[in-house]
């Protein structure tokens, strides 16, 4: 049990002792209306729209005769 601890001590020790480049800080969020928004709240309509239409039974399936 004891060589476990001391085995993650030294090598949590390694891990901050370590050197080499920094890495970048992360960047901000991207801007806001991008040209991929409006054709996701489109098809996310249009499938609204179709379900809707489907659920109250304008368009029947295949499956009922």
């Amino acid at each position: 049990m004891k060589i476990t601890q001391i085995l993650f001590v030294f090598s949590n020790m390694a891990y901050a002792y370590q050197g080499g480049p920094v890495p970048p800080p992360p960047s901000g969020p991207p801007p806001v209306g991008l040209p991929i928004d409006g054709a996701v709240v489109f098809v996310f309509v249009l499938a609204l729209v179709y379900g809707a239409i489907k659920h109250l039974g304008f368009i029947k399936s295949k499956s009922k005769r």
